[in-house]
């Protein structure tokens, strides 16, 4: 927000220097041919900002920081491009350092492909990737090939981060491979329950996910905007 101010302000100033008409009205052609290219160059960064997000999480286990996580959105026309990265290092009975990156790239807003690569303590200890092929989805699974028999895929976990699920009623889990119910639990609150159990918590304000509660068997995990 802050970059985007101060490219109005020099905007601003560009204009100020400018000559006008005699009615007083802005007039681009009587602009400089030096000028014309700033002021070209600052409407192009201001549009390019506004076409990426950034927004940091912290990690918590018992109220304490055990990690950080950073999610990031791109959008280019009719492209939106989506990655998550995050490192987490506990204890449980002995060390543990996980390493998770995550990405999407959804084209009018059709999800076209999502990859999911986690490794823990320097292990490969997942490589997921689901593609758009003719149509329907290929999955790959640590070399194992499968099929979602679905020709439309518009909505994903990655997704939650920035857009709040009103009116879904499923998502699609680029790491269990397989569309999971949305539950809402009460105003902009929703719970999805995994696969193996275990249960998430989102929490939204503004449309932006604020805080997910990762609840499994033996601990509780907090991810919040930092």
């Amino acid at each position: 927000m802050i970059p985007i101010m101060i490219s109005a302000a020099l905007l601003f100033w560009l204009l100020q220097k400018t000559e006008t008409t005699v009615s007083g009205n802005f007039s681009f052609l009587m602009i400089s041919g030096k000028t014309k290219f700033v002021l070209l160059f600052f409407l192009i960064a201001i549009v390019s900002q506004a076409q990426e997000k950034t927004v940091n999480y912290n990690v918590l286990r018992n109220g304490t920081i055990i990690g950080q996580m950073q999610f990031y959105q791109k959008t280019n026309n009719d492209d939106v491009f989506l990655k998550i990265s995050s490192e987490v290092k506990t204890r449980l009975i002995f060390g543990i350092d996980i390493k998770t990156e995550e990405g999407s790239h959804f084209k009018n807003g059709k999800l076209i492909s999502s990859y999911v690569k986690r490794h823990v303590n320097g292990k490969e200890k997942a490589n997921k990737t689901t593609q758009l092929v003719d149509s329907s989805y290929k999955t790959l699974a640590e070399n194992k090939k499968g099929q979602i028999k679905q020709q439309y895929i518009d909505y994903n976990l990655m997704l939650l981060y920035s857009k709040e699920p009103v009116g879904e009623n499923q998502v699609y889990s680029d790491s269990f491979q397989q569309f999971l119910v949305i539950k809402k639990t009460n105003n902009h609150s929703y719970r999805i329950v995994l696969p193996d159990g275990n249960y998430n918590d989102y929490h939204f304000l503004n449309g932006v996910c604020q805080k997910v509660e990762l609840h499994h068997s033996l601990f509780t995990i907090n991810i919040q905007i930092a």
